[in-house]
């Protein structure tokens, strides 16, 4: 992205960043279809604490990453999916106390009546969670945002500090989006009653609507 310039003024970026799947770290994996139309679905991958290595340079300025203290995750998915359609998500990877930590929860794209992608992960570990309620003031996404499951397991504030937002309408095709990076302040209690207690863990959350 030879055009692409930051706050600073650095211009261009480019690199390389290498995300590994040991055999030992679980995922979530769904295949759901729609109310409205059961002949549409949707098959799911969320790939979470994947040690990140490698980097990217933007202009003069070299960014490194350490699989030791950087992670990152994957989002793969296929399907037939429904002309109009609004989601909800939020996903983090990273480290707590040295040991690896993160979540992937959702809902809005397709029915989640028979699954669901609410989960938790710790040590390699998924750590299933019930539904859970994003709360948004949609009339300025830089507002905080909470988070809460219906079994108590996730109970999240996120502080925004950036949205990175778009919108397109050509024809019929309509997309507006509000991806937004912030800090998440909060508990998650694993399986075991183990609470994870996090303090501006820099994670991201979104709401998006699709006519496409």
């Amino acid at each position: 992205a030879p055009r692409l310039r930051n706050a600073h003024g650095d211009e261009g970026i480019e690199g390389t960043v290498i995300l590994v799947q040991p055999p030992e770290l679980e995922s979530i994996n769904i295949a759901t279809s729609w109310a409205e139309n059961r002949r549409a679905f949707y098959l799911n991958r969320k790939v979470n604490c994947m040690p990140a290595s490698g980097g990217f340079s933007i202009g003069k300025r070299r960014y490194d990453f350490d699989p030791a203290r950087d992670s990152g995750g994957l989002d793969w998915g296929r399907g037939r999916w429904t002309y109009e359609n609004r989601w909800y998500w939020s996903s983090g990877s990273g480290y707590v106390d040295g040991v690896p930590f993160g979540w992937n929860v959702g809902y809005g794209f397709s029915d989640r009546t028979p699954a669901s992608e609410n989960a938790l992960f710790y040590a390699g570990k998924a750590h299933k969670l019930t539904e859970v309620a994003f709360r948004i003031d949609e009339s300025d996404y830089t507002k905080p945002w909470s988070f809460s499951s219906s079994d108590g397991r996730f109970e999240m504030e996120f502080r925004p500090l950036v949205d990175r937002q778009a919108a397109t309408t050509i024809g019929p095709l309509k997309s507006i989006q509000h991806q937004v990076f912030g800090g998440f302040t909060g508990t998650a209690l694993l399986d075991d009653g183990k609470k994870i207690e996090l303090v501006d863990f820099l994670a991201f959350a979104e709401d998006v609507f699709n006519r496409w």
